[in-house]
């Protein structure tokens, strides 16, 4: 494939997200003679070059504007669709998570190009792309082949392992300017959530609180087994819907995708909406008092018992 991919890139605290590093290692596997591009946008963005410089690209685009200073959807739309007109890539690549989901589809219709979204490997030959990824919840794999030279692509986070730092070349780095209307809606602050969710989708161990943790309590047990195993907590939906956490750190098709080395899933039923975000992670414990929980099929060790008695034991171990 000729042409240029260009990845949009996410940075958090002047620091490269994970995601990001993972969409270079996807572009690799696409690139033939194609310029593999690291788009970042933001405000006083020269600041942190140092860390830029250590990705793996050929080259590295920096748009600067005071109205990318925040994420905005209106924003990052003008400015990508300046970016395209400037550059004119062949592939458009981001994570599917806020960004790829709310601006992608937009971007699809405008350019009318297709919108190849959630994807977890491909295969490109012959001027076809042929794509997997997960349909109905993960009850089944679609596999799809496409012809053309032009896409828009969200991977689905945790699939592609972030390629090593490089030390000796660096990519070129040019700036891009970009011409942005003041948006209608205009982000002006953040509140942080009950629950710190930074971390979480790189954290190696995680311990993930379901409807079974019934209350406070036993979100609270949740809590010290995983700060005592010096990793974060997870939950399910049944868990935000109990009321005794928030969203922010949902597992799962709705909220994050992870890929730990452990995973300790406590009062987790298993349904297939939850799984999709953790089946990744190299080893599964599951705890349920329900022998028939959809979760011991898809964990490599099991306990069946109330997680009131199992997670107390295992904390007199480390005592």
């Amino acid at each position: 494939m000729k042409g240029k991919i260009v990845v949009v890139g996410e940075h958090q605290e002047g620091k490269i997200a994970s995601i990001t590093l993972e969409c270079i290692s996807a572009a690799k596997e696409l690139k033939t003679e194609a310029e593999t591009i690291l788009l970042l946008m933001g405000e006083d963005m020269r600041t942190n070059a140092s860390e830029w410089n250590e990705t793996d690209v050929d080259q590295i685009i920096i748009v600067e504007h005071p109205l990318l200073a925040r994420f905005s959807n209106e924003s990052y739309i003008k400015a990508l669709l300046s970016v395209w007109e400037q550059l004119e890539p062949s592939i458009l690549l981001c994570g599917h998570n806020d960004i790829g989901r709310s601006i992608f589809p937009y971007l699809s219709e405008k350019w009318n190009l297709p919108l190849l979204s959630n994807i977890e490997s491909f295969v490109l030959h012959d001027n076809k792309l042929s794509i997997t990824r997960s349909a109905y919840s993960g009850k089944l794999t679609e596999r799809t082949e496409v012809e053309g030279s032009s896409f828009l692509i969200t991977i689905k986070p945790k699939k592609w392992k972030p390629l090593p730092k490089k030390e000796k070349t660096k990519p070129a780095v040019h700036s891009l300017k970009v011409n942005i209307d003041k948006p209608v809606a205009t982000l002006i602050g953040l509140e942080q959530k009950r629950e710190k969710a930074a971390g979480l989708v790189d954290a190696k161990i995680i311990v993930g609180a379901g409807r079974g943790i019934q209350n406070e309590e036993g979100f609270a047990l949740v809590k010290k087994l995983a700060d005592t195993l010096g990793g974060t907590v997870g939950v399910s939906r049944g868990a935000v819907e109990l009321g005794v956490c928030d969203a922010s750190i949902q597992l799962g098709q709705t909220g994050k995708t992870v890929a730990p080395d452990i995973y300790i899933a406590c009062g987790i039923s298993g349904a297939i909406q939850h799984l999709v975000g953790v089946t990744s992670a190299k080893t599964i414990i599951a705890i349920n008092k329900d022998p028939n929980a959809p979760i011991f099929e898809v964990a490599d060790y099991g306990i069946v018992g109330d997680i009131f008695e199992i997670i107390p034991s295992l904390l007199k171990e480390w005592e």
